[in-house]
Parts: structure tokens; sequence; C-alpha cells
């Protein structure tokens, strides 16, 4: 895969399992307008209760857990956000898929600026038992990134270390996780989410 910005350093070795990247560009008129956009992307990525409206051609829905209702509600370092797909529901997590928000950073160099957005599977945070309401295993992380060279915009997505979650679980949940992981619906689906970037930067 091509990228007309290199950012293959802010992103988690994939160790185990398998990974998955999609890319988009935007090239803008001038530089002034592309560091606009990118501030505007920047903000729209956060406000993930709207990411149904921004990708529309993806299926899953995304919510930030106790903001559910909230459109303008920007996401924070640790929150929660559960998953909705066209798929079984997720008996370990009340119905969703849950990740937790673990990781931002803003990069702001003079030829440079860069938005990194990460999360990772996590346990559900309504439910008493602690083991990862998700199809994939703790292991795995998705990373949004979107940066700005020049009049190039570029978002991208990362999926790393992507096992599906099968242990202790119960065969009908195993099952579960194992279907979704195979299909790829968060994370594993090529095509899902080079969608998403493709709908999202343009919109």
């Amino acid at each position: 895969m091509k990228y007309k910005i290199d950012i293959q350093h802010l992103l988690p070795p994939n160790k185990d399992g398998s990974k998955n990247n999609a890319v988009a560009f935007l090239i803008c008129d001038t530089e002034a307008k592309a560091f606009e956009k990118f501030s505007e992307l920047s903000q729209k990525l956060l406000k993930i209760n709207q990411w149904k409206l921004y990708a529309r051609k993806n299926p899953t829905e995304f919510y930030l857990h106790q903001k559910e209702n909230e459109k303008s509600a920007i996401a924070q370092l640790k929150d929660f956000v559960k998953i909705k797909m066209p798929a079984p529901k997720n008996q370990s997590g009340k119905g969703f898929d849950w990740v937790m928000v673990n990781d931002m950073q803003s990069i702001d160099q003079p030829e440079l600026k860069v938005f990194l957005l990460q999360m990772k599977p996590h346990s559900c945070p309504i439910s008493s038992k602690k083991n990862v309401a998700h199809f994939y295993t703790e292991a795995a992380s998705n990373t949004f990134v979107l940066a700005q060279k020049d009049k190039i915009i570029q978002m991208s997505i990362h999926g790393r270390n992507e096992i599906p979650n099968t242990k202790k679980l119960g065969l009908i949940n195993s099952l579960r996780n194992f279907f979704v992981a195979s299909g790829g619906i968060f994370g594993g689906s090529k095509v899902q989410w080079q969608d998403f970037t493709e709908e999202f930067i343009k919109n």
C-alpha cells in the first residue's frame, strides 16, 4: 500500500494475528485550505456518535458510552465506545462490542500535521464480567491517523494484532466472535475500512 505521507513510525508493531490497512487522500487547492480541512476532519474524527453520518457506506454504528444521544460529544482519552454491528449480539457486552480510547496524539511541525486516535478492545463497563467484550482479544488495536503535508490530506486506519477472541466465553459467543472476526467487520476487513476512509475524508 502506497502512502503519500509516511506515518508508519506512529503505528504499533504487528506481533501476532492479522493486520489491516486502509488509506485515502484529498488534494486541496492551497496549503492553507489543506490545513483548514485537516483541522475540521480532526474534530469530526472525535465525534464518534456521528461516524455513521460521515461514513455512510459502513453499516457499523459507534457510540460514546454515556454520551450516546449527544451529537456533538467529543471523545476523550479512556472513553468507552460501544459498537453495534450487523451481526449476532455480543453476549459478553450486553449486546455490543466494546473498545476504549487508549491513545491520542497531535503532532504539529512546520511541514507536517498529524492527529492520531487509537482504540483497543475492552471489557463491558456495565457488566460485572471482566473478560474482553469484543470479537478480538485485548492485544488488538485500531489506529486512525489524519495527516497533512503541503496540499495533501491523508487519512488511514490500521488494525494490528487481530486475534479472534474465542477462549472461555462459551460455545455460542466463541462462535460468534470467530465469525465476526473472520468477516472483519471491525478492523479485519480492508473493504469496510477502505470505504470508511474514502467516505469520511470526502464528507
